[in-house]
C-alpha cells in the first residue's frame, strides 16, 4: 500500500475518535444526609376479629401480629375499605401488643377488612453540599421509594415509602443555603398509588455555589440559616413514616432516598443515595414504691398554738401548760381544776408520695379516769355512740370535760367539724373512732404537720386523784 494511503487511513480513524460525543459523569453530593424528627414506625394492622364485624360501642380491638405497636395516648384511625372511618384514642395495650383498649367506645361497626392505623408524622431534613454549582433554573430533586398500588389514601401509612399526607408545596417545604441567596419554587409529584413520591425545587434568584451547604426541610413553614447552620423555626410535621417492615421489633426498616441536582435542561450535575430508617420506640419502665411514714413528737411547755408555725393565727389564742412538755409517748396535763381549761399538745407528721389522700383517726381506752375510785372527767361531746358521734363541741365551763382537737396551718383539718377560733373537742372510745383528718390530696413534700391539742377542765365536784387514759392514733394512706 502506498504511504499516502496509509496516512489517510490513520487520520480518518483519529478524526472519528475526536468527533465522538464526550460522556459526562455526575459527581457525588458531599456530606449528603436525610433525617426525620421521629423514627417511630407507623402502626397499621387489619383487625383480628372473632366475630365480624366489630360492633358499635366496642372499647377495644385485637389486631394481627405484624409488628405494629400501639401505645397509650396514640391517636389511632380506623380505615374501612381504604377510606377513613373514625378516630379513637388508645388507652392501654396488652403485654403482647395485640390488643388495644380505647378511652372511648367506637361509633361505627368495623369489619375484618378494616385497618387500625396510627400515622406517625415527622419533619424531614435533607442536607448536602453540591460539587457542581446549581444554576438559576436548575433543580434539586428528592425521590423517596416507590409506593405500592394499594397506597391510595394520603392519610394512611404505607409499608413501602413515606406518604406526604397533604404536604403543601407552596408553604410546607423550605430550603436554606449557607452561601448565596437562591430560592426555590417547589413541586410535588408521584404521591399516589404506585407513584414515586418526589419533591422538586426549581432554583431562582441566584446560583447555589459549589461547596455551599444546602438544607431542605420537608414539613416546615419557616426556616433560617446562620453561623449555627440551617434549622426549621416552625415545624409542620406531616410526612407519615412507613410501617415496620424489619421483620421484628427493634430492627430498623431502612429505605433509600435519592438526592440529585440538575441544570436547567434537567441534566444531572451531582447525585447521592442516602439511607433513612424507622425503628420501634423503646419501652422505658421504672417503678416507684409507695412511701409512708407517720411520726408523733412532743411539744414544749408553754407553746403558743396561735401561730403560723403551729395551728395558724386563726386558731384560738391558747398555749400548752407551763409545767410539762409532752413526749412522743406521754402527755402530762399537770394539775387541772374547774377554774379553767388546761392544754397540752403533740405534733404528728405524715409523709407519703400518694396523690390520692390520707386519714388520721383516734381511738381511746375510754374516759379520762381515776382507776382508784372509778371517777372520770366527762367527755367534752358526751358519751360516744358511734364513729364521730356525737359531734365535737367546746368544753363545758360548769361540768368540765375532756377531749382532743386537731389543728394545722395548711387546711388539712376540717374547721367546720373541729372549729378553729373556737376549738371543738371530743374523746374517742375503744369501739368508735373520731376522724381528725380526712384529706383527699397529696401531703406536702416535707410532710403534713397536724397537732393534736389535749384540752381538759375538771368539774366542780370531780374527786381528787390521778386520772389517765390511753389514746391511739391511726394514719392510713390511699395508694
Amino acid at each position: 500500500m502506498p504511504v499516502s494511503k496509509r496516512l489517510l487511513f490513520v487520520v480518518t480513524i483519529l478524526g472519528c475518535f475526536v468527533l465522538l460525543p464526550q460522556k459526562a459523569h455526575a459527581l457525588g453530593l458531599v456530606n449528603a444526609s436525610a433525617s426525620a424528627t421521629t423514627s417511630r414506625p407507623s402502626a397499621s394492622s387489619p383487625l383480628n376479629l372473632s366475630v365480624d364485624p366489630l360492633s358499635i360501642g366496642s372499647s377495644g380491638v385485637t389486631v394481627f401480629n405484624n409488628n405494629s405497636t400501639y401505645l397509650s395516648s396514640d391517636s389511632a384511625k380506623f380505615f374501612d375499605s381504604g377510606a377513613f372511618s373514625e378516630n379513637v384514642t388508645v388507652a392501654t395495650t396488652s403485654a403482647d401488643k395485640l390488643t388495644a383498649s380505647f378511652t372511648t367506645s367506637t361509633t361505627v361497626a368495623h369489619g375484618k377488612a378494616s385497618i387500625l392505623a396510627v400515622p406517625i408524622t415527622a419533619m424531614h431534613v435533607i442536607a448536602f453540599s453540591p460539587q457542581t454549582a446549581i444554576p438559576i433554573g436548575g433543580k434539586i430533586v428528592i425521590q423517596y421509594p416507590q409506593l405500592a398500588s394499594s397506597d391510595t389514601n394520603q392519610a394512611s401509612p404505607s409499608a413501602n415509602s413515606w406518604v406526604f399526607n397533604g404536604l403543601n408545596a407552596t408553604t410546607d417545604i423550605q430550603m436554606k443555603t449557607s452561601l448565596g441567596a437562591a430560592t426555590c419554587s417547589w413541586g410535588i409529584t408521584g404521591n399516589s398509588a404506585s407513584g414515586i413520591p418526589t419533591i422538586t425545587c426549581t432554583t431562582a434568584t441566584a446560583t447555589i455555589p459549589a461547596g455551599a451547604t444546602v438544607w431542605v426541610f420537608v414539613g416546615c413553614t419557616a426556616a433560617t440559616a446562620d453561623a449555627q447552620g440551617g434549622r426549621c423555626t416552625t415545624q409542620r410535621p406531616l410526612v407519615i413514616n412507613p410501617t415496620n417492615t424489619g421483620g421484628i421489633r427493634g430492627t430498623a426498616s431502612v429505605k433509600s432516598v435519592n438526592i440529585s441536582t440538575q441544570d436547567g435542561s434537567s441534566n444531572i450535575l451531582d447525585q447521592s443515595t442516602v439511607k433513612m430508617g424507622t425503628i420501634e420506640s423503646i419501652f422505658v419502665v421504672a417503678h416507684v414504691d409507695p412511701t409512708f411514714s407517720f411520726n408523733i413528737d412532743g411539744v414544749a411547755a408553754s407553746t403558743d398554738m396561735h401561730t403560723s408555725q403551729t395551728c395558724s393565727t386563726s386558731y384560738a389564742n391558747i398555749s400548752t401548760n407551763a409545767s410539762f412538755a409532752s413526749t412522743p409517748t406521754e402527755v402530762n396535763l399537770g394539775t387541772i381544776s374547774s377554774a379553767g381549761n388546761t392544754y397540752a399538745a403533740q405534733k404528728m407528721t405524715l409523709r407519703s408520695n400518694t396523690g390520692v389522700g390520707y386519714a388520721i383517726t383516734a381511738t381511746a381506752s375510754g374516759f379520762l379516769i381515776n382507776p382508784a375510785n372509778g371517777s372520770y372527767i366527762v367527755n367534752a361531746q358526751g358519751n360516744v355512740t358511734g364513729n364521730n358521734t356525737p359531734a365535737p363541741t367546746t368544753i363545758n365551763g360548769t361540768t368540765g370535760g375532756y377531749g382532743i382537737n386537731p389543728c394545722d396551718a395548711n387546711s388539712r383539718v376540717s374547721t367546720s367539724v373541729w372549729g378553729q377560733g373556737t376549738p371543738n373537742f371530743a374523746n374517742p372510745s375503744p369501739n368508735f373512732y373520731y376522724t381528725l383528718v380526712n384529706y383527699a390530696g397529696a401531703p406536702d413534700a416535707a410532710g403534713d404537720v397536724i397537732y393534736s391539742v389535749y384540752g381538759v377542765r375538771a368539774g366542780g365536784s370531780t374527786p381528787p386523784g390521778d386520772y389517765w387514759q390511753i389514746i391511739t392514733y391511726t394514719a392510713s394512706v390511699t395508694f
